[in-house]
């Protein structure tokens, strides 16, 4: 089934500029709708929007029907096509004043391309290609009544440094051919506003002052020399002017500090903060640069005032700081649609959903986003953001070019110009965004010293927040160790692996990218993604939705496996599915709950993934329709700022912390057989501070049996602050330690969990109360036995799962006699719920 193109479609069409026959100085006209595809040599044409891609496009008019990602429809799709050249077409009616000069860019484009303006070729394939580049034409003379803009393209070759998706799922068709990023008509006076660079420094920690530095980029577009002045307007502080001279077609950096504009010093600045720990503040300056006493061209920035820093501290850790504060980093990484077909809307629903599972930050490895959407939401709603290049291209069958030990395949002149001129065009695109705490430049290597040279020197000119070599734990000769890990692992893991493992992937350092493997859909996205004669028994349509990779993770072999040996076999389609979501639950909580508890020895935890490119079974918090995994709400359990957590290694519970304030709180425990005879109960006081981890309770004398753990933490009013859940076996896992690989540590014997299922049903109550944009849903277990894992499902008129639904709390338990009450906001005017079904 299709997402969200529909809405992709009517959006477009809805916010794109229209045709202008006259620009103003400064004005940009985005050329986003009204634009023909074709392919060569044949007749048909589809109405395309951009940024898009032709499969993207293709796909949202319907071309490909309504279950091209369902079952293994994909791998049939005959591909050929896009081994033509596709043409983008559109009208462009523009007709400079006297003095204009009118630039069009293209800030992305997949992957090789000819241009052409009203019959006049303005770009070659043969030298127009890259898709991270961005590409300006002077087209001043071209423009005029009734010219056609064209953008001939072919797409990506092996070899090439295109868009990668790696093995997280199928390729895109047409490899991401297309105009991939916006199209922009400029037009300027005798001079532009090339970039404006905004460099904050914050005194930390009194935050009482900052100072800004300002880099104006101007260019002369006159062979004359040209006398101007550069004004700012900093947003709600001042405005302040300087003269500025420009030798004749020269490119000219101008800085202003606080000692040539004192309105660059602020005192008792607004502070952007992640939103866990404040409120992200932004300011906006306002760039003009004026000739002859009128403006020539302006450029709008959004900055924040913020300091982020990383040290490496213990065994080559890195730490980061926000603003004085030492952070835990708990993150997930992104994906763009596999199609590129993500919109406005649907985007801020995911930063929704980081913000509801409580993470601070998101993982982009790839440098994602069709524009600039995605950060400008992390840089309103407080996520911080990790960017980088992704390990596309260290790998020879994922690029298509030859491995060079530690270095990956960006070796040789060319390639290596491409990536620094890449590497360039990102950097600026991105500098001024408060959200982002930094670059990776390798993934899984890192770069080769000559190019990371280069890189070296473009980031001192255009970047001042730390620079990271690779996300594997990587030394390089230029820019030393990179303080993070990348050992896995990707595949199942029980809950206790995380606190026994001191090799790979356990609870130390940074671990820039993780997990447990498959993370179950609900049982309504399973219906949308596997054909309903291929959904049970568990057939291999569901191991095409696992993973491309050749080598592993590609079948439901280890998922099947772990929840038969843990739960007892499954019985049937809604068994298999529930008892899936227990092992993703308890899996995905606890390792973020072991990076928590180990503090401050552990400094970032990023799960592999955040999302999905396409329905997937793999990887993913939330699925590709935007539903919820377990692991969404075992997330949301574990990163609660104040919680209880279970330390499988040591049979603790500790209290911690990452709330700003220090709290006075009661903490109470209640443990149960494994037929729900509550046998011990204790309470204790507690206080909190920001990153404290305190012992609470004691739980060895429980253990060589099968037992549920109730936790609670409370205020000084007897509200319940956070609470949490386990389901503990009568012995941990056995790991084979010594086979531990880049994805797996093999579980030779795993801990019985059986009770938890073995209960006879509990009679649960459920009541909903509307509520103001929401809804009260409360349960009460009527009954003598644990309610273990009660599944909430918001559904619309037609049964369908709402999205986004966020609920306060989803996939808990309830023991004998408990009442809770859950929220579940949604935009749904009305909805209906399941409990359970």
């Amino acid at each position: 089934m299709k997402r969200f193109w529909i809405l992709f479609l009517i959006l477009a069409a809805a916010s794109a500029c229209g045709r202008s026959e006259t620009l103003s100085d400064s004005e940009s006209l985005i050329l986003g709708d009204n634009w023909q595809l074709s392919r060569a040599g044949s007749t048909e044409q589809w109405q395309a929007s951009v940024p898009s891609t032709v499969a993207g496009s293709l796909f949202a008019a319907g071309y490909y029907g309504d279950d091209l990602l369902e079952g293994k429809r994909y791998a049939e799709v005959d591909k050929s096509i896009f081994d033509e050249v596709w043409t983008y077409k559109t009208d462009l009616a523009v007709k400079p004043a006297a003095g204009q000069h009118y630039e069009l860019v293209f800030d992305g484009l997949g992957y090789r391309a000819d241009i052409f303006l009203g019959g006049k070729q303005i770009a070659s394939s043969d030298t127009t290609f890259g898709v991270f580049r961005r590409w300006a034409y002077d087209v001043t003379p071209l423009l005029g009544r009734g010219k056609t803009l064209e953008v001939r393209l072919r797409r990506a070759q092996p070899g090439d440094l295109n868009i990668g998706f790696v093995d997280w799922n199928p390729r895109p068709l047409d490899e991401s051919m297309g105009i991939v990023r916006p199209v922009t008509l400029h037009a300027t006076g005798a001079v532009s506003i090339e970039d404006v660079f905004v460099i904050p420094d914050l005194e930390v920690p009194s935050l009482a002052k900052a100072d800004l530095t300002v880099n104006v980029t101007l260019r002369n577009k006159e062979s004359v020399p040209v006398e101007g002045t550069v004004e700012l307007d900093l947003q709600g502080v001042g405005k302040c002017s300087m003269p500025v001279s420009l030798e004749a077609g020269a490119t000219t950096k101008v800085t202003l500090t606080p000692a040539e504009a004192p309105l660059l010093h602020l005192d008792n600045p607004r502070v952007w903060w992640s939103y866990d720990l404040g409120t992200p503040e932004l300011y906006q300056l306002n760039a003009r640069v004026a000739v002859a006493g009128a403006v020539s061209d302006a450029k709008a920035v959004t900055f924040g005032v913020r300091k982020i820093e990383s040290r490496l501290i213990g065994q080559n850790y890195r730490q980061f700081t926000l603003n004085g504060k030492d952070i835990l980093i708990k993150g997930a990484g992104w994906t763009d649609d596999i199609f590129l077909l993500d919109t406005p809307e649907s985007m801020a629903q995911q930063v929704q959903y980081v913000k509801d599972m409580n993470l601070n930050l998101i993982r982009f490895e790839n440098i994602w986003g069709k524009d600039d959407t995605i950060y400008d939401l992390c840089d309103r709603e407080g996520v911080l953001a990790l960017v980088g290049w992704s390990c596309q291209w260290e790998w020879q069958d994922y690029c298509g070019l030859p491995e060079t030990d530690s270095y990956g395949c960006i070796n040789g002149p060319e390639v290596e110009d491409l990536a620094v001129a890449y590497f360039h065009d990102q950097v600026v695109r991105l500098h001024n965004h408060a959200a982002i705490i930094g670059w990776m430049t390798g993934s899984d290597r890192i770069p080769n010293p000559a190019v990371e040279q280069r890189y070296q020197e473009i980031y001192q000119a255009e970047e001042y927040r730390p620079y990271i070599c690779s996300a594997k734990s990587m030394q390089s000769s230029i820019s030393g160790w990179s303080g993070t890990k990348m050992e896995g692992p990707y595949e199942y893991v029980a809950p206790d692996y995380w606190y026994f493992d001191t090799q790979a992937g356990g609870a130390f350092g940074f671990n820039t990218e993780t997990g447990i493997g498959a993370n179950l859909p609900q049982k309504e996205s399973l219906q949308r993604m596997i054909p309903a004669d291929a959904l049970w028994p568990v057939s291999d349509s569901w191991g095409y939705h696992c993973t491309a990779s050749a080598s592993a993770m590609n079948s439901m072999e280890v998922l099947n496996e772990t929840l038969t040996a843990q739960y007892g076999a499954a019985t049937d389609l809604d068994d298999f599915v529930r008892k899936g979501h227990a092992v993703d639950y308890d899996g995905t909580r606890a390792m973020f709950e072991s990076f928590r508890v180990k503090m401050p020895n552990t400094t970032g935890i990023v799960q592999w993934m955040l999302n999905s490119a396409w329905p997937s079974i793999y990887w993913q918090l939330y699925d590709y329709y935007g539903v919820p995994t377990a692991g969404y709400y075992g997330t949301k359990k574990a990163c609660e700022p104040d919680q209880l957590i279970f330390n499988y290694k040591d049979r603790k519970v500790y209290a911690v912390s990452e709330r700003p304030e220090a709290r006075e709180l009661t903490a109470t425990l209640q443990v149960y057989d494994g037929l729900s005879r509550l046998i011990g109960t204790e309470k204790r006081a507690v206080k909190t501070a920001y990153r404290s981890v305190a012992p609470v309770f004691d739980l060895r004398r429980y253990d060589g049996r099968p037992h549920f753990v109730a936790l609670k933490l409370m205020d000084k009013d007897g509200n319940v602050v956070a609470d949490n859940f386990y389901c503990l076996a009568a012995k941990n896992n056995t790991y084979d330690w010594k086979q531990t690989n880049w994805f797996i540590t093999p579980i030779t014997s795993f801990s019985d969990l059986r009770f938890a299922f073995a209960q006879k049903p509990a009679e649960v109550e459920m009541t909903v109360t509307p509520q103001d944009g929401a809804y009260a849903v409360t349960l009460v277990n009527k009954s003598q036995v644990v309610a273990y894992m009660n599944i909430l499902k918001a559904v619309d008129e037609k049964g369908n799962l709402v999205v986004p639904a966020y609920w306060s709390d989803n996939f808990f338990a309830l023991v004998p006699g408990e009442t809770k009450t859950v929220i579940c906001r949604t935009n749904k005017a009305e909805a209906s719920f399941r409990l359970n079904e």
